[in-house]
């Protein structure tokens, strides 16, 4: 079992970020793929300016996929108190940290430097809240339905 596992399942999040006054709200679902090789995460924001993407996960890397066709890759670490993973780059680096509060909250922060990490500015604050776990009472076809419910129509998870 890998420390990524902690992660399974579906959560609400609600970030503040540096570029937008009013807090944003959205859905992350965490699974595994490949045969259990990688977890899959996806996630939609309730705000037109943060697109919908993907990311594929391993032990030590993080694929960031977006709607704009933007990918990204960060070194990843994590472990049973959460994760951080960093991307540096001269004009765009990024780092975030997240930490478990219990078997179904997370806190993150996320930063942004454009000198290659020789400074660093916060980005955004976020609060997770998982809705679903894998191995609670309801069925993978009822977590699928209800997960493209609320990417399609912005319902709450039944």
């Amino acid at each position: 079992m890998s420390a990524l596992d902690r992660l399974l399942g579906n959560w609400e999040v609600t970030m503040h970020h540096s570029a937008v006054p009013e807090p944003i709200t959205g859905r992350q679902r965490y699974e595994r793929v490949l045969d259990g090789a990688f977890v899959l995460q996806h996630w939609t924001y309730d705000h037109p300016e943060f697109p919908d993407a993907m990311a594929l996960m391993s032990d030590d890397r993080y694929h960031h996929f977006d709607v704009r066709g933007i990918t990204r890759v960060f070194e990843l670490e994590v472990d049973e108190a959460g994760w951080s993973m960093i991307r540096l780059d001269e004009d765009f680096s990024q780092r975030s940290t997240a930490r478990f509060r219990g078997p179904d909250a997370m806190e993150s922060t996320g930063e942004v430097s454009h000198d290659n990490g020789a400074t660093w500015q916060q980005d955004f604050t976020m609060t997770y809240r998982r809705t679903h776990h894998p191995s609670g009472p309801h069925t993978a076809a009822h977590a699928d339905w209800a997960w493209r419910s609320t990417v399609s129509a912005s319902a709450p998870i039944v």
